[in-house]
């Protein structure tokens, strides 16, 4: 942090509205939905990664693949919510989903 202000990586436009979103429900909802508002936020995330994996397989000609850096932007959000609503076990299933997408990345080279 510089100063009070956190520097973050920038987060893809349609991720932050998803976010947005299901925060808003979150407020007018209360917690007592947080296992569905999460749930709904993960598989809209998981559909938006599959989007780009089969868009980017598709673009592919067998050229070296761009690395994981834009996986990694994407699981912020989810790390945040992990956090928020699945506390250590919400990590942990984050965690264990980036694993899955860089070991498939790696294997796909």
């Amino acid at each position: 942090m510089d100063g009070g202000v956190c520097h973050s990586p920038p987060v893809d436009p349609d991720v932050h509205r998803e976010l947005e979103a299901t925060l808003a429900a979150r407020r007018e909802l209360g917690p007592a939905h947080d296992p569905e508002l999460v749930a709904g936020f993960l598989e809209r995330i998981e559909k938006e990664i599959d989007r780009r994996v089969d868009e980017r397989l598709a673009h592919r000609q067998g050229g070296r693949h761009g690395g994981i850096g834009p996986q990694i932007g994407v699981f912020v959000p989810i790390f945040l919510f992990a956090g928020i609503f699945g506390h250590a076990l919400g990590i942990a299933a984050a965690a264990a989903a980036l694993v899955v997408v860089f070991l498939v990345s790696e294997l796909r080279r």
